[in-house]
């Protein structure tokens, strides 16, 4: 059984808008609408009064089977609930849509007031109510596996519900959406209560595993995250656990941008990380062997405890195989060695994993597995003492090996297409998987066309005020305040797009009328402007009839003279306002259907005083990701590449 998603709503688990999934699968939630922070269960909860936590789940590619995704062995949801009132409604816990359909809700209430879960579009009531004002554990299963599918609804550890299921659950498209605090399709039948340890599976959760459930806070399974970029061996999660590199080290160019290579004389890497005790531990990444093995084998990874014993040693042989050597306290040193090889001066994608069952090397899609025979899942940790690191060797060698994206997560990964091991799983470095109607980097230097890298073709004209300047990357489009820099009158864009996204480098006038650096506009009205007014980032949508979308937050300054990354996003709920790269304030949209803008001006408007310079520009149809924006910020002029690099078609979900 594994967790597909958690959430706890503590310091180290929320940033800002931004809840951080602790099960290990990196499906970070968004803090939606007036939802806020307040005291819960464990520290803090999340109180779903007006708004939600939404989490959108995306398989690494269309098609791909993500483990979230997947309803094999059935679902499970769980959480600690407390309503503020005693109204007897539909008041709603968790819930998924897919494809237009809702795939599943569990209620704190119904009309009756009782808990319920609707399933597949099956409604499974009890008769137990919850509107006292307390605290109560709400957990629902629905069980894939038997002959006929079942579900239970659990209160506070106790069934009170066990029934043959009527429906059978099903996620449709490439897709889903998840939503705390409402149903997730409509948007209504809020809850007003507060939630915390939000839990959510796709199995069904045992029942001598639900004490387990009431009685603790869930733990953080994402132990670190080692990316190499930037020519640091610096810990990407949560917890610091940075890295030494070593001075016979070296950095290279990795698949996802850096990657750490260690010589013969040492391990590329090594530190302090005091992992705690567990029961499960995958080690997933890039590997690349850039010298064989002569005579004996060379090792590439180790964890020792504190006395300098090995608790998790991983070697290349001679004949290009790998070991894994476990220590554990149950069954001692178990070793496993895969039958794959690997090939030298190739990238390949490899997990070193242990869990109650079986230890594992897997090397691409080959998986050598040795069973240790504990059946029982959920049993006392048996990996302790991983307190030092070694990354390209161990305390004594190096193993001439580069890695990229080496993670560390006390999960059980059984799925080839889940993030770990489909590529890159941190938040950062993302290309977006969304198709822009406008990427322009502004290199041109010379002449008075500006290229659309996209494949919508929408290339600017430079205006009479347009020039061409030093930008963040390469050069930008310069303004000279007498109008917008370059623009477009004829645009290509969906009629009834599905949402609204920007992000660009902006360097704005200190003016008294601001300074607007890109506006959208069609035959009837404005459709959209951003810009700098009163030293703050404001965004202007037009709905349905012209009326005027979410204007600016004051948590959102912008320096004048200065560039600064900006970019917003909206999928016709709500808008995400972001600056360099990280989001500041999430706000509702309520004014109607996004309107078709036919005409673009960069820079300005038309005509208009008010302007900005602008570089590395990207617009988009459809509403992007958290991750996607801070990719943008991070890589500027880097979206399309010149040639396709190797592997860049297997993605992660963003």
């Amino acid at each position: 059984m594994a967790q597909s998603a958690g959430y706890t709503f503590n310091a180290e688990t929320v940033n800002g808008t931004t809840v951080r999934d602790v099960a290990g699968y990196f499906l970070h939630g968004t803090i939606v609408g007036s939802a806020a922070v307040v005291a819960g269960r464990y520290g803090n909860g999340l109180n779903c009064t007006g708004g939600a936590m939404r989490v959108v789940v995306r398989p690494p590619k269309p098609g791909d089977d993500f483990y979230p995704l997947n309803t094999d062995g059935g679902l499970s949801v769980a959480a600690w609930v407390q309503l503020n009132n005693s109204t007897a409604a539909a008041r709603c816990i968790a819930s998924a849509t897919s494809g237009g359909t809702l795939n599943w809700a569990v209620y704190a209430s119904n009309a009756s007031g009782n808990v319920e879960a609707k399933i597949a579009g099956a409604t499974y009531s009890t008769t137990t109510s919850i509107r006292d004002g307390q605290e109560h554990h709400v957990l629902v299963t629905y069980d894939a596996t038997p002959a006929t599918d079942t579900v239970k609804i659990a209160v506070d550890g106790v069934q009170v519900l066990s029934v043959n299921a009527t429906a059978t659950i099903a996620y449709s498209g490439t897709e889903a959406t998840v939503e705390a605090g409402r149903n997730a399709l409509t948007s209504s039948e809020a809850l007003d209560g507060i939630i915390d340890d939000l839990r959510w599976w796709n199995d069904p959760v045992e029942a001598a595993y639900w004490p387990t459930l009431v009685a603790a806070e869930q733990i953080d399974h994402q132990l670190a995250i080692y990316p190499f970029d930037h020519e640091t061996a610096e810990d990407f999660g949560s917890y610091g656990h940075d890295l030494t590199v070593a001075g016979s080290a070296s950095f290279t160019t990795g698949l996802y941008g850096g990657a750490l290579v260690s010589g013969t004389a040492a391990a590329g890497a090594s530190g302090a990380i005091g992992f705690p005790d567990c029961d499960r531990l995958a080690i997933c990444g890039w590997l690349r062997l850039d010298a064989a093995p002569v005579g004996s084998a060379a090792p590439i990874l180790a964890i020792n405890d504190a006395l300098g014993n090995a608790r998790v040693r991983v070697v290349v042989n001679t004949n290009r195989t790998v070991t894994a050597t476990w220590t554990t306290i149950d069954d001692g040193t178990v070793p496993v060695t895969s039958t794959a090889a690997l090939t030298v001066g190739q990238w390949t994608r490899f997990q070193f994993a242990i869990n109650p069952t079986y230890v594992q090397v897997r090397l691409d899609t080959d998986q050598a597995t040795v069973n240790i025979g504990d059946g029982v899942p959920h049993v006392s940790p048996t990996i302790d003492g991983l307190d030092q690191l070694y990354v390209g060797g161990d305390a004594t060698a190096g193993g001439q090996v580069a890695y990229d994206y080496l993670t560390f997560t006390k999960n059980f990964l059984a799925e080839v297409s889940s993030g770990y091991w489909a590529g890159a799983p941190v938040v950062t470095p993302y290309r977006p998987a969304n198709v822009a109607r406008g990427v322009y980097h502004f290199n041109e230097s010379t002449g008075s066309v500006v290229d659309d890298k996209s494949p919508s073709a929408n290339d600017l004209t430079l205006t009479a005020a347009g020039s061409w300047v030093t930008g963040i990357e390469g050069t930008a489009l310069g303004a000279s305040g007498t109008g917008p820099g370059a623009s477009r009158t004829s645009l290509t864009w969906p009629a009834s797009p599905p949402g609204w996204a920007f992000s660009a480098w902006v360097k704005c006038r200190s003016s008294s009328s601001g300074a607007r650096f890109l506006v959208l506009r069609n035959a009837e009205d404005e459709v959209a402007h951003a810009g700098r007014l009163d030293g703050l980032f404001w965004v202007r949508l037009f709905g349905t009839g012209g009326t005027t979308g979410i204007i600016s937050s004051s948590r959102g300054p912008i320096a004048a003279e200065t560039w600064t990354h900006v970019a917003a996003s909206c999928d016709q709920k709500t808008i995400h306002f972001y600056l360099d790269g990280k989001v500041f304030s999430v706000e509702s949209y309520s004014v109607g259907a996004l309107l078709q803008p036919t005409e673009l001006h960069v820079g300005g408007d038309d005509p208009d005083s008010s302007v900005a310079d602008v570089d590395d520009l990207r617009l988009f149809d459809t509403p992007i990701s958290a991750t996607n924006i801070r990719w943008l910020f991070e890589n500027p002029g880097q979206y399309y590449d010149s040639a396709p690099t190797a592997f860049a078609a297997w993605g992660v979900p963003l």
